[in-house]
């Protein structure tokens, strides 16, 4: 009887103390879930921030490369239509075509779109935890900028042309440039949209304002 006593009571305690392991076990596995996630968000809304100041930084730079670009898609369009002939006799005094003429000495692009932020929340993967909406949002934001960037380069690309230094043929080259800033002006356009857009969807959901 005394055996059976002992028995009971020995099963008792390793019952409880099995119960007090897997309790510890559990708590430890919550703490760390706790903390985890807490890590995990204070991330997420690190990347969030970082993301909507380079959408801002970028927004200065589009607004004044449409409003530069707008002028000189405007120059190179009253020279075409003979409303600017000075401007006309003037490059051709050169034997070689003098962009600076064209853009009233600014520089094509003084800038750069920043895509660092982004890059970053894909590199560490915490876009995953970004809701569909914002995701969608922001890649449509940053892909739009690759093609930009193509417009950018197909304008220093035929810069850079033989013929494009013709003066002989300054008309032609007149026209294949207006095509090329009127393109490049209407993507600034709308890569303004969608950065103010991505900016007021940020500061909908996350409260970064």
């Amino acid at each position: 009887m005394k055996a059976k006593k002992l028995f009971t009571k020995n099963i008792k305690k390793n019952i409880s103390e099995g119960l007090l392991i897997v309790f510890s076990v559990l708590f430890a596995l919550f703490i760390d879930k706790l903390f985890n996630d807490y890590e995990t968000e204070k991330q997420k809304a690190l990347a969030i921030d970082s993301i909507y100041k380079e959408l801002k930084q970028n927004i200065s730079t589009l607004e004044r490369w449409e409003k530069d670009h707008k002028q000189i898609t405007d120059r190179i369009t009253k020279m075409v239509s003979g409303k600017s002939d000075s401007l006309v006799k003037e490059l051709s005094k050169y034997n070689f075509l003098n962009l600076s003429i064209i853009t009233n000495n600014k520089s094509i692009i003084d800038a750069t779109l920043y895509k660092t932020a982004w890059e970053s929340a894909k590199a560490t993967g915490i876009i995953t935890e970004f809701d569909f909406k914002t995701t969608q949002k922001l890649t449509s934001v940053y892909a739009f900028q690759g093609y930009m960037a193509l417009s950018i380069s197909n304008i220093t690309e035929y810069y850079y042309r033989k013929e494009a230094h013709d003066i002989s043929q300054l008309n032609q080259t007149l026209r294949q440039l207006q095509i090329r800033f009127f393109n490049l002006n209407g993507q600034e356009t709308i890569a303004k949209k969608l950065h103010n857009e991505a900016i007021f969807l940020l500061n909908d959901l996350y409260k970064i304002e």
